[in-house]
């Protein structure tokens, strides 16, 4: 899923428009075609991340491979920083591997750009994070973000992100249209609702204004905002007091003192009420919406019903940033101000009270959505939770801090919700339980040893049989008559073990999770004992345990469930029935869940579409659905090939094709499925016409404007001296893009230009 232009999640839309560092966006991209890693760093409030936004969003056309954003703020643990910018790209996988691993495989490929913001609290983990996908990734550049420089990365070149230039004393009305601060002023000051022209009676008190405040931009917002209420003489009076009150601060430079005298002074302008609700709010890691906010700051002295107001005037001041989600208005803080509050509500005393009503907002959050999963609600509780991953991790993290087992039951609700497979990685997930299973040792055996079954549940789905049996050991230790321990047992036969005897136990841990009032994992169980007993026993007990799994799913009206269920159904076909039936319902299925964005359940049914087309005798095309298979596989992190059963089925459908085809023809088919994207590979597997490609989407901005001039016949020279660049860069500009085209010699461009126009 994009965000504006980049081709991942992560990267938070623009609320407000861009205004200048012209000269600075020119300087960052001259720097990166020259460096591999370039840090942008200066003071908090400097502007850097906006301007990392707006350089990545103007380069995208140069990077085939994506431009991609991650931001640390959220961030605690540096061992934690690879996870979550795996998690911020999209990277889903599902083994046991290390995640850095699985970053190599995600962003190999075209040249690709790696934008990491607010790094200056994990140096450390960030250089050795930098360090290493350079080594492992050749076509990759990093552009970092940091109040802290260097990072310490190899090749590493930096760039300090001054204030805005701001007018001298006695400048004229004219000369202040052409300083940024000024035009930055006048935006912000628009979009609060207050008209400001530099007039010759007022062009003094503005640049006395923007003076005042460094040229900083975040400073500038926030005085823009009382604008509303103030002429800017009124503006420029008060803060001059404001500023030589406050503007001492011991190790802090100039423009951290003005800024912090600025955020001070927002704070000092806001009523009591108001201030409260910005320190209350702070303890949010991401956005939130008003009920969130109700729900964590509604306490004494601040009733429910006055959050609205309270919040629509932190909107009003600039201290909160409104953005439009679906149908439902969002709210989020810049970085300074949060730090700002946490730091008042920790001088309150309240922190850790706040704290506790975000975990408690949070838990009964998951914990009604895990109750309503296997419902016609499915996919909607999926799009209420998934964007509030960062709050749900600030949660699970303060619990396992202060041993609260609300946090191993919110845990425990997400695996629930399948959360770790819509968005994973899987591994996650198991981190996540183990360590809150470590944090809360005594909590009540129903949920230990749900928590468990779990942990060994993920094991087995990585590939991980150590853990997997560690876990299923732990289990077996608890008191007995808990079915969540039935599902542990029979998944560790079947997936691990090939045990037919998994099967009953499946079937068993069914029926009993189902009396127990927990639908939604006795229909996973439902889904193992069908898919166990394709692999190990009849069709008729395959048949029987799919169609009950199929009929409950229909009856609660959950669409996720139902396209599991005609999954397994297919399974059943494969290995006990007709190719041509398995066909048509895997391939429903994927039409099913390519439509909900289920990424984890496309890949599993593209594989069954291979293997079908095996099965039918159509060896070619299967041989290239395998390929693209394999391409899924690094895209999503399924590893359908380390679960036992379906990897030995994998294997000798591969086996199958290769003699079918003979080496030649079978690898040439398999690495036609490789080249194709995840989505090529979705739609070749539901046998559609192929998205058609941009014949230049590999090829950057300079490498078409130097294929253009090569088609119309100029020499290196001349096209060296046409884009003001050197001989042998024009070379090498070529090498590079001819392959690109599928090309071998520079004469074959014109023809091939006339072909593509």
């Amino acid at each position: 899923m994009g965000v504006g232009g980049y081709r991942t999640g992560g990267a938070p839309t623009a609320v407000a428009a861009f205004v200048g560092r012209g000269a600075e966006i020119e300087q960052v991209r001259a720097r990166l075609r020259a460096a591999r890693v370039l840090t942008v760093h200066g003071a908090g409030g400097v502007g850097k991340t906006e301007l990392a936004l707006r350089v990545g969003r103007e380069l995208e056309p140069e990077f085939p491979g994506g431009v991609h954003f991650a931001d640390l703020t959220p961030v605690a643990d540096p061992d934690t920083v690879e996870a979550l910018v795996a998690d911020a790209l999209g990277v889903r996988d599902q083994s046991s591997r290390p995640v850095g691993d699985a970053l190599v495989d995600y962003l190999r490929g075209p040249e690709c750009l790696l934008v990491l913001d607010n790094c200056e609290h994990l140096v450390p983990a960030v250089a050795d994070l930098v360090t290493d996908l350079l080594a492992r990734v050749p076509r990759l550049r990093v552009l970092a973000t940091s109040r802290e420089a260097p990072l310490g990365a190899p090749d590493e070149h930096l760039l300090r992100l001054d204030p805005l230039p701001v007018p001298e004393l006695g400048a004229t009305t004219e000369e202040l249209a052409g300083f940024d601060a000024v035009r930055l002023l006048r935006d912000r000051a628009a979009a609060a609702g207050a008209a400001l022209e530099p007039t010759d009676r007022n062009r003094d008190a503005v640049v006395r204004l923007v003076r005042g405040l460094d040229g900083m931009p975040l400073a500038i917002t926030l005085a823009a905002a009382r604008l509303r209420t103030l002429t800017v003489e009124q503006l420029v009076d008060r803060l001059d007091r404001v500023l030589h009150l406050l503007g001492t601060g011991a190790g802090l430079d100039r423009h951290q003192r003005t800024l912090a005298a600025v955020v001070e002074w927002s704070s000092q302008l806001c009523d009591p009420a108001e201030r409260l609700v910005w320190q209350r709010c702070s303890v949010f890691e991401a956005g939130f919406d008003l009920d969130d906010a109700e729900a964590v700051c509604a306490a004494d002295p601040i009733d429910r019903d006055r959050v609205l107001d309270l919040v629509d005037g932190l909107v009003r001041k600039s201290i909160l940033v409104k953005q439009d989600g679906e149908g439902v208005a969002c709210y989020r803080m810049l970085e300074t101000t949060r730090q700002y509050g946490v730091q008042r509500l920790a001088e309150r005393g309240e922190l850790a009270e706040v704290r506790e009503r975000h975990l408690a907002h949070y838990a009964a959050l998951a914990r009604r959505a895990a109750r309503e999963w296997f419902g016609p609600r499915e996919l909607d509780w999926l799009t209420r939770v998934l964007p509030d991953f960062p709050n749900l991790r600030a949660a699970m993290r303060h619990a396992a801090e202060v041993g609260d087992p609300r946090g191993l039951q919110l845990a425990v609700d997400l695996a629930a919700l399948r959360v770790w497979f819509f968005r994973g990685p899987i591994r996650e997930g198991y981190q996540w339980l183990r360590t809150l299973l470590a944090a809360t040792p005594g909590v009540p055996v129903d949920l230990r040893t749900r928590a468990l079954t779990w942990v060994c549940w993920m094991a087995a789905c990585m590939g991980d049989k150590h853990q997997a049996r560690a876990a299923l050991t732990e289990v077996r230790a608890l008191p007995a008559g808990n079915p969540a321990a039935l599902f542990a047992e029979g998944c560790y036969r079947m997936l691990i073990e090939q045990d037919p005897t998994g099967v009953p136990v499946l079937d068993r841990a069914a029926a009993e999770l189902c009396l127990a009032g927990r639908p939604g994992d006795a229909h996973m169980a439902a889904l193992f004992t069908g898919m166990g007993a394709a692999f190990l026993g009849s069709r008729r007990e395959a048949a029987a345990a799919t169609r009950r799994a199929d009929e409950a799913a229909r009856e609660r009206r959950a669409p996720w469930a139902v396209s599991w269920t005609r999954w397994t159904a297919a399974l059943t076909e494969l290995l006990h029935g007709t190719p041509d039936r398995a066909l048509g319902l895997f391939r429903t299925s994927l039409r099913e869940q390519r439509a909900m964005g289920e990424r984890w359940g496309t890949a599993w049914s593209a594989h069954g579409v291979a293997w079908a087309m095996s099965a039918k005798g159509e060896p070619a095309r299967a041989a290239l659905l395998l390929g693209a298979t394999r391409t899924l596989r690094a895209a999503t992190g399924v590893h359908i090939t380390t679960l036992t059963a379906f990897g030995a089925l994998h294997a000798k459908v591969e086996r199958t094709c290769l003699r079918a085809l003979g080496p030649i023809a079978f690898r040439d088919a398999f690495e036609r499925g490789a080249a194709l994207t995840p989505d090529e590979g979705l739609a070749a597997a539901l046998d559609e016409p192929l998205p058609t490609r941009d014949p230049w989407a590999e090829v950057t901005a300079r490498e078409r404007q130097v294929a253009q001039l090569a088609a119309k016949g100029l020499s290196t020279k001349e096209i060296a001296a046409e884009l003001r660049i050197g001989d042998r860069t024009v070379e090498t500009h070529l090498r590079r893009l001819l392959p690109k085209l599928g090309l071998r010699r520079r004469a074959q461009l014109a023809h091939w230009m006339a072909e593509n126009r």
